[in-house]
Order: structure tokens, then C-alpha cells, then sequence
């Protein structure tokens, strides 16, 4: 016997498993844990009257009543974003949830500290930060999981800007070398990569752009980088380099968490990147464009 459907967490777990391909990809995209999703969809199926999954290798695929009901989602969520825009603008409040996620480094330096002057200029808005790479967060900001993001773009590996997104500059970082503090080239005011190709590496995990960027930024400069260690996390990767003798290669604003066991130094020649604050296109909630104002005014002014 079929039910309800008008729970909006359940379609937009049913959406984002669409979307992503995996209740793993969807949980990761949510917040929340794959059993966690896995139990709110078999409510939704009991309240369809018919299954939506099927398992598909290690994986799940929609069933036709599935798709049909996630591509009628995607209409829905869109329609309560819109609806939650138009309310907020109706009635001029600056107030409500701003979903923001954001990669570390921002976190790491000026994010934080935009946040605690909106929280005094602004009590009425709940600013909800979430740490997460572009790859995941761009599809995320889609999917309405988040209201603005924060995102890096390298010269040498440009993001592909999804359709319908507004981009606001925040400044510009630079590419760091990072060293055992008592490696022969510490003292140097630059390093060039071609200096480090026997070096033992450390990146970011893979499937990652990071993991992808260090790798790419090395080939460019002649060297096949060995990379014995892959881990998550600037801190983790510090502390690799400072008890493994690793070397890598971080942006200029990871530094800032840097121990004294390593030393930091440009790359020669230097290599750029551009951070971007990404909100959807379309009318924007009062709440999030006063978050938006946040970020660029504290981007701009960090390290000044």
C-alpha cells in the first residue's frame, strides 16, 4: 500500500543517490552515513509501494519507478530553493541557515574569521561550515546541498564551471614547497621542483584533484614524482614530511599550520591559483549574499 511522499529528506537522499551513482558518493555528499541513507530510502520505497534500488555490481542502480521519482525531486528541491529565496527577499530578513563548504586551507585562514563577524553583524544567521574539495562540492552545490562554496582553481588545472553558477573572485594563493626542517635545500629562498626528483613525496589521497594537482605540477617540470605516502589533511601531511623525510607540495595558505620541523619555500617558477566563492545563479537570500560579502572582505584583507 503506497504513502506519503512528501518527506523532503528522503527525496533528496533518493536525488543525490541519482545524481552521485552510490549511496557511499550520496552519504559523503549529505553528511550523513550509507546505512543512514539506506534506511530512510527503504521508508521511501514503503511510502512509493514499489522498489527504487536494485543492487548493480557494488553499487545500486534506480529502478524505473527510482528515476522517475528522483528526476521528479530534482524539480521539487529546485522549487523549495526557489520558494525559500522569494520568501527571504519577500520579507528583507537577513536571517536563516547558509550551508558553506569549503576547502581547507580557507578554513585553515580567512573563512573562519569571516564567520565569527557575521555571527556579531548578523545573529540571525546560522552559518553551517562544512571542509570538502571542489570535486565534491561543486556537485553538492548543484544538488542544493549547499548554499555557497569555496573553491580553488589552479592555473596549470582549471575547475570546469558547472552551468548556472556565479563566481566571485577572493584572492590569489602561490604553490609551496614543504621540507624536513633539516633538508640541505631548507635554507633556500626558492625551490625548483627539477631540485627534488629523487625526493620520496607525500600528496593528498587518491581519488582526489589535490593528489591529481601535485602529480600534474611535478610531470610538468620533468620529474616522475615518487609517491610512497598518500594521506588526508595538511597537518597529517606536515607531520609525514617532518617524521618520514618526505617532501610536498601545499598552497602558500596551508602553511599557516605549518610545525617548526619543516620549512616552507616557494616553487620556482612560481605557480598560482585562484580562490572563488560559487553560489548558484538566480535570486539570492538575503543570508547568503551577506555570507558571500563576508568571505570576499575577509579573503582580501587576511595577511594584511
Amino acid at each position: 500500500m503506497s504513502g506519503d511522499l512528501s518527506n523532503v529528506e528522503r527525496l533528496r537522499m533518493l536525488h543525490a543517490v541519482w545524481r552521485r551513482g552510490s549511496l557511499a558518493a550520496a552519504a559523503e555528499l549529505l553528511h550523513v552515513t550509507p546505512s543512514a541513507i539506506s534506511q530512510q530510502l527503504t521508508k521511501l520505497e514503503r511510502e512509493a509501494g514499489t522498489g527504487l534500488l536494485v543492487r548493480h555490481g557494488r553499487g545500486v542502480r534506480l529502478t524505473p519507478a527510482g528515476l522517475l521519482l528522483a528526476q521528479r525531486s530534482d524539480r521539487v528541491l529546485a522549487e523549495l530553493r526557489a520558494a525559500r529565496a522569494d520568501l527571504d527577499s519577500l520579507t528583507g530578513e537577513t536571517t536563516g541557515v547558509v550551508e558553506i563548504g569549503a576547502i581547507p586551507s580557507g578554513v585553515h585562514t580567512f573563512i573562519t574569521p569571516a564567520l565569527t563577524g557575521l555571527a556579531v553583524r548578523h545573529p540571525g544567521i546560522e552559518a553551517r561550515l562544512h571542509e570538502v574539495e571542489p570535486e565534491v562540492a561543486l556537485p553538492a552545490l548543484a544538488d542544493g546541498v549547499f548554499d555557497v562554496v569555496v573553491v580553488e582553481s589552479w592555473e596549470n588545472l582549471p575547475l570546469t564551471r558547472p552551468p548556472a553558477t556565479r563566481w566571485t573572485e577572493l584572492r590569489d594563493d602561490s604553490a609551496m614547497i614543504v621540507l624536513p626542517a633539516g633538508h640541505p635545500l631548507a635554507g633556500a629562498d626558492s625551490v625548483r621542483a627539477e631540485e627534488l626528483a629523487e625526493e620520496i613525496w607525500v600528496a593528498w589521497a587518491r581519488p582526489t584533484l589535490a593528489n591529481a594537482w601535485i602529480r600534474q605540477t611535478l610531470r610538468e617540470r620533468g620529474i616522475e614524482p615518487i609517491v610512497r605516502h598518500t594521506v588526508s589533511g595538511f597537518g597529517t601531511q606536515f607531520a609525514v614530511v617532518a617524521g618520514l623525510g618526505a617532501v610536498t607540495l601545499v598552497p602558500s595558505m596551508a602553511t599557516t599550520i605549518a610545525p617548526p620541523t619543516v620549512v616552507c619555500a616557494p616553487l620556482e617558477p612560481a605557480l598560482h591559483r585562484q580562490l572563488y566563492a560559487v553560489q548558484p545563479q538566480g535570486e539570492t537570500r538575503p543570508a547568503v549574499a551577506e555570507c558571500v560579502e563576508a568571505l570576499v572582505e575577509a579573503a582580501r584583507s587576511w595577511g594584511s
